[in-house]
């Protein structure tokens, strides 16, 4: 599967692959790491299984990415990332979800409609993993969820922003359509355009 990162509003192909601590083992490995450590927050941890060709070039200087990956399973039952070349199929996609939250806000995750009663569809996607990021020391001030999800092909998903916002959009709707393309357009923009 194709692995893309989003930043409120922003895609890049790949998603940065960085080194996480084994404390106790006293190793590192490599990873997806999404939120933050620190009370009122959490880190969700992807592990990545690379070839030894790759994972000896990622130990000379921990810089790299990975633009295409499978799912498999840790020992323990949990998911990883098995970094490949081949994209394998067209049908699904990774995507590295790193939402920010509004000064003393929060955010969410949601499918595209408005449903009966109010609020949205559900988020569309199979959670890997989630972290949570937050303002203040004791993370009270405001704090959104981060996530790994897999998401189909032509599938509307949207990320949604509350707090002060300073002028930024307070959501953004986004859909693969397969290939590298990812379509990825405020609130605002996808009223006036009528790309999906």
């Amino acid at each position: 599967m194709k692995v893309f990162t989003v930043e409120t509003g922003k895609v890049e192909k790949g998603v940065s692959v960085e080194p996480f601590e084994l404390k106790n083992a006293k190793m590192v490995i490599p990873a997806v790491i999404v939120g933050e450590i620190g009370r009122g927050r959490g880190q969700g941890v992807l592990t990545i299984q690379m070839s030894p060709e790759l994972l000896k070039a990622w130990e000379m200087d921990r810089k790299m990415k990975i633009f295409a990956a499978q799912i498999g399973k840790t020992r323990n039952g949990g998911n990883k990332l098995i970094a490949t070349v081949d994209r394998g199929s067209e049908e699904r996609a990774i995507f590295v979800l790193r939402t920010s939250i509004g000064y003393r806000g929060g955010n969410v995750h949601t499918g595209d409609e408005l449903v009966e009663g109010g609020g949205y569809e559900a988020f569309p996607g199979e959670i890997l993993t989630s972290g949570v990021i937050a303002q203040g020391d004791a993370g009270r001030m405001g704090s959104g969820d981060q996530i790994v999800a897999i998401i189909p092909r032509n599938v509307v998903f949207r990320t949604a922003y509350t707090g002060r916002l300073y002028g930024e959009p307070s959501e953004h709707y986004y859909k693969w359509v397969g290939g590298d393309n990812v379509l990825a357009i405020s609130g605002t923009e996808r009223e006036i355009a009528d790309i999906f």
